[in-house]
Parts: structure tokens; C-alpha cells; sequence
């Protein structure tokens, strides 16, 4: 026996379950890709386990309710997209999610989806945090005025200001 074959059998089979998302169908997910919110999510306390995706690369996301395939949220990746919000999270916040550093953290802004373009907004003042290694989720409301609740994407070349 080889040692590849040999690795093969000591590892564990990989738990998946079949999540039903608005924009892709039915997904075979990994259960380490399910996202648990340790707190609540804003409005949406009922809501605790979300799966993460993309529909095309670039730094939109999805987040997928599992308690509810009829929710879904756009997020966006605010230092992906080139954004630096210079956020300030607090040590609670990165024990809350199980990180040992923000090494850990993926950050996510909320995105406000509207039929015209031009008024498509993110609310930097509220972001997702994701832990990489923990899988939990956090959002925080942070309370610096500098960063704006309603940044146009369309600004996404512009630094973002206040509300």
C-alpha cells in the first residue's frame, strides 16, 4: 500500500450538504464552508448558518441563508475591491470569532442592490467578519463617523467618506 493510499484511508470523509442557493441551484457544500454567525445578524436574528460564494471573480459575494434558501445577501470585499476602510475591530470581536489575528478575519460589507446602477451602495460602518479558521461570523457596527453607511459603488475609485 502506498502512502498516498494509506493517508487516503486514515482521513476522515468529508460531511456535505446540499444548499439551495438563488443563483446557483443546488450546491454540494462542505460543512467546514458553512459560515455560523456568533451574534446576530442585523434584522435578521433567525438567520445563523450562511455559505459564501461567488458567482463571477471579482470581489461580489453571496451569502446564502440555509435556514432560508429564499434569502440571500450581496456582499462585498471592500480591500479586495481596493478599498481601505482602516476599520478598527477589537480584540472581543476577534475572540468572539475564534481568531488569534486579524490574519484570520475576512471582512465583508453589506451591499444595497437597487434597479438603478448609479445608487448601488455598501455600508462600510456595519461590516461581516468571517473567520478563516473558526468559520464563525460577526457583524459589527462600528462607531467611527468617517466611514460611510451608504458608499456608492460607483465610488469605488474614490475614497470613501462619511454618511
Amino acid at each position: 500500500m502506498t502512502t498516498a493510499t494509506m493517508m487516503l484511508q486514515e482521513m476522515p470523509p468529508v460531511s456535505t450538504l446540499t444548499v439551495k442557493t438563488l443563483f446557483k441551484g443546488d450546491v454540494e457544500v462542505p460543512e467546514e464552508d458553512i459560515v455560523t454567525f456568533a451574534g446576530p445578524l442585523l434584522g435578521f436574528a433567525g438567520l445563523q448558518r450562511f455559505f459564501i460564494y461567488q458567482t463571477e471573480p471579482g470581489p461580489l459575494y453571496w451569502m446564502q441563508a440555509l435556514e432560508d434558501e429564499k434569502i440571500a445577501f450581496c456582499l462585498l470585499a471592500p480591500f479586495q475591491a481596493g478599498l481601505d476602510p482602516d476599520l478598527e475591530i477589537t480584540g472581543e470581536d476577534v475572540a468572539d470569532l475564534g481568531a488569534i489575528g486579524s490574519d484570520d478575519i475576512v471582512v465583508y460589507t453589506l451591499v444595497v442592490l437597487d434597479p438603478d446602477p448609479k445608487l448601488v451602495r455598501t455600508n462600510l460602518r456595519a461590516p461581516i467578519l468571517v473567520c478563516t479558521r473558526s468559520h464563525l461570523a460577526k457583524q459589527v457596527v462600528l462607531q467611527d463617523n468617517r466611514l460611510s453607511v451608504r458608499f456608492l459603488l460607483r465610488d469605488l475609485g474614490a475614497k470613501p467618506t462619511g454618511p
